[in-house]
């Protein structure tokens, strides 16, 4: 079936990925966190970086929690999404340590338990990592749909001082002719899967 309206297929792709995704078992899931984290650990500016913020996974999403851990581990400063009131339609990150208390916010989403001071001006983060429900070789990125990241991120490129990042599963991958691009969607510099690393040549 052809289907010619952009929403539409937007929403056909959502919950095909993410009917697949919940179908995984615990070890699949748990392999392929092993996997991300170990390959997460081979980039250069990993190493630079300081502050980095991730999310907590949600929906079957890659989980993160290796991650997050491993990277406190190594003394970095970790700060995770929060959506700053009902009205809101952007992102802040929140400073993540091992006893930071979780709590769900209005969309039913982990987010760390907050107070002004443990916000963190997004110039200040060296690295972004960032979830996603499909992309292609050229790098788009698909989310849920709320915008979050798209309008957080959106002036990335002149910001110049953090590089936002993809993690998915390699089943998130889909054919670029199949990939229904907006003006506003954000294209990554890199992505990251169990398997392999897409990145910019100019970056």
């Amino acid at each position: 079936m052809y289907i010619n309206d952009k929403t539409t297929y937007k929403k056909s792709i959502r919950t095909y990925i993410r009917t697949i995704r919940r179908t995984l078992t615990f070890q699949e899931q748990h392999t392929a966190a092993q996997l991300i984290t170990n390959k997460i650990m081979t980039i250069n500016h990993m190493y630079r970086s300081t502050h980095i913020a991730a999310f907590v996974s949600f929906d079957g999403e890659i989980s993160t929690n290796l991650l997050i851990r491993t990277l406190l581990f190594m003394h970095k400063h970790i700060y995770l999404p929060i959506i700053p009131s009902l009205k809101s339609d952007y992102l802040l990150f929140s400073e993540y340590t091992f006893s930071t208390p979780l709590i769900y916010n209005h969309l039913n989403i982990y987010e760390p338990k907050w107070n002004t001071d443990s916000i963190v001006p997004i110039e200040k983060l060296d690295i972004i990592f960032v979830p996603l429900v499909a992309f292609d070789t050229h790098r788009h990125r698909l989310g849920m749909g709320g915008g979050f990241y798209d309008r957080t991120l959106k002036n990335w490129k002149h910001q110049n001082n953090y590089v936002p990042i993809g993690l998915a599963y390699n089943f998130q991958k889909i054919p670029t002719q199949l990939f229904p691009v907006e003006t506003w969607d954000i294209t990554l510099p890199e992505i990251i899967t169990p398997s392999y690393h897409l990145i910019s040549n100019d970056h």
